[in-house]
């Protein structure tokens, strides 16, 4: 998975809409040999070291990161027939963080290699960015203007012609504003633009350029709880893709969503976050490719011991889906994290998953059996910190899914070691 963006630190910033991209499952690393793994490694601690006791106690405004890692993975192309791999990824960037007044700017910048040592046609280089300016006029009114790229291969599970290198792009550039009324009342809007691409044509996801804005009100307590109550709307543009009636294929489409989102902080080592939304999307010629349903979301976090953390998390997604077999799909998502703090600079992690996926409203020249898949996954992570800025880890993880439709089932093991480091 890709590397994930520090957050910004602040009360009023945890409640802006948060930058999510889809993309990054199944990123493949890159393979030079283990000789710079151990020498990335080296320098980073190397770097740890040489720097001054009191430099390693604080972040400052500009830093250098490295990465590398080695990963096995016995089948990265996720196919019924598994073919193994060696995979290593090496990545540096750099990241700005600088407060300035009432306001505060982060940049975030990563160029990752992968490369495999068998299946090398999947080779490729990422550029990865992340800009944001927290913007503060006066005391009621804040807000962030940003923008977000993230590169990554294709989900192989999906995406069959496993002869092709595919890399999605995602990019999102949003201007969001939060006013405050009165009490703890919040005025909320949103105005984003967001363009997914593929480098090789994918029909069922289809590439896309896509604007839109939402709208809200949101309720602040004293005590870090809030709801908020949001509408949104997205129209989008198929990329490449042009009208296609015996496919039933289009060019464009609406979406809309009416959503309830609670946050309960229910004691100081309690709290739970969860939304209800009400999604409508329709297609801008094709009516049998419409849809509408309910998502969800529900996680739960428990603190009981202090070294001791527990995570649930539960959703349900409706995301479109366009070949003969469907128009969209049920997205249903259920995992079970726990984290032990076994000493102060290492950590223990334990993570359980289940996804169901219930492939929806078929065209009627579809005669066969409707999908279903059901993906299943377990990991186990070792992360140490031998000093602030360099972490060391490794985890193993099996992933296997069943399905109706026998190209769609695989199973797979992964294992990985990585060091990273910021200086």
């Amino acid at each position: 998975m890709a590397r994930k963006p520090a957050p910004i630190s602040g009360a009023r910033l945890r409640h802006y809409p948060r930058l999510i991209m889809a993309a990054a499952r199944n990123r493949g690393p890159f393979a030079i040999g283990i000789l710079p793994l151990v020498l990335a490694a080296a320098a980073a601690l190397a770097a740890g070291l040489a720097a001054p006791r009191a430099l390693a106690q604080q972040e400052r405004p500009l830093m250098l990161h490295t990465g590398a890692s080695r990963t096995w993975d016995s089948n990265p192309l996720r196919a019924p027939e598994a073919r193994s791999d060696r995979i290593t990824t090496l990545s540096a960037g750099l990241r700005l963080d600088q407060p300035y007044a009432q306001q505060r700017f982060l940049l975030d910048v990563t160029g990752t290699a992968r490369r495999y040592a068998r299946l090398s046609y999947l080779d490729f280089d990422a550029l990865d960015y992340r800009g944001l300016w927290a913007w503060q006029l006066g005391r009621r009114l804040s807000g962030s203007l940003g923008t977000e790229r993230v590169q990554s291969l294709a989900d192989y599970s999906e995406f069959r012609d496993r002869s092709q290198r595919n890399v999605l792009t995602a990019e999102r550039t949003f201007l969001s504003a939060d006013g405050w009324l009165f009490g703890g009342w919040h005025l909320l809007g949103e105005l984003q633009q967001q363009e997914y691409k593929y480098s090789v044509p994918f029909t069922q996801r289809g590439s896309y350029r896509a604007s839109g804005a939402e709208g809200g009100v949101l309720y602040l307590a004293r005590s870090s709880s809030s709801a908020a109550l949001k509408l949104r709307q997205l129209d989008g543009q198929y990329l490449g893709r042009p009208l296609d009636a015996a496919s039933a294929l289009d060019d464009g489409f609406k979406r809309s969503e009416a959503e309830l989102s609670v946050t309960w902080v229910a004691s100081a080592r309690s709290s739970v976050n969860g939304r209800i939304a009400r999604v409508e999307y329709r297609s801008n010629h094709f009516a049998q490719r419409d849809f509408s349903g309910t998502a969800a979301a529900l996680g739960y976090r428990w603190l009981p011991a202090a070294r001791l953390t527990f995570a649930l998390d539960a959703s349900r997604d409706l995301e479109p889906w366009s070949d003969q077999i469907a128009s969209y799909r049920v997205v249903e998502r259920g995992a079970l994290g726990a984290t032990w703090q076994i000493a102060a600079r290492t950590a223990l992690r334990l993570s359980l998953a289940r996804q169901a996926s219930d492939y929806r409203n078929p065209l009627p020249s579809f005669t066969g059996t409707p999908r279903a898949d059901v993906l299943r996954s377990a990991q186990l992570a070792l992360e140490w910190n031998p000093l602030r800025n360099v972490s060391l880890n490794a985890s193993l993880q099996r992933q296997w899914q069943s399905s109706t439709e026998p190209a769609a089932r695989f199973e797979a093991r992964i294992a990985s070691v990585g060091a990273s480091a910021r200086f």
